[in-house]
């Protein structure tokens, strides 16, 4: 499958992250430079290639199916096992949420807030009194 371009994440982001309020518009376009800088031209990265804040990110991108994770045990010298973690893109998701149409419904409850106007939000209620 093609590699993904930061358009793509960018736009899967924003209708993921962004849209549930996880991340602020302004920084999914650094997030999809950050991600792809670390999958490069690979579908898949090393875990321990990642800075600590930066598998915070990965950690959300898979809640929302973007990424996905696996783990493989190696045998290395003297029969001891180690665990790889690994990540990979999921390039159809990403795709797939990126498109226009296929954005996720937005969530009823805060549908029902945005649709309140500003002045229902207000009260005039005097104060109790002695105060």
């Amino acid at each position: 499958m093609q590699s993904i371009t930061e358009a793509e994440l960018t736009r899967a982001l924003e209708r993921t992250l962004v849209r549930k309020g996880k991340l602020p518009e302004s920084d999914a376009r650094a997030t999809a430079r950050m991600v792809l800088g670390y999958f490069g031209a690979d579908g898949t990265v090393l875990d321990n290639k990642l800075s600590s804040e930066d598998r915070d990110r990965f950690y959300q991108l898979e809640e929302e199916g973007l990424l996905t994770s696996e783990e493989e045990d190696a045998t290395v010298s003297r029969g001891k096992t180690w665990r790889i973690h690994y990540w990979l893109l999921r390039k159809g998701r990403i795709r797939d949420v990126g498109q226009a149409g296929d954005a996720p419904p937005p969530d009823e409850a805060e549908a029902m807030y945005k649709s309140i106007n500003e002045a229902d939000w207000k009260r005039d209620v005097p104060p109790p009194p002695g105060r």
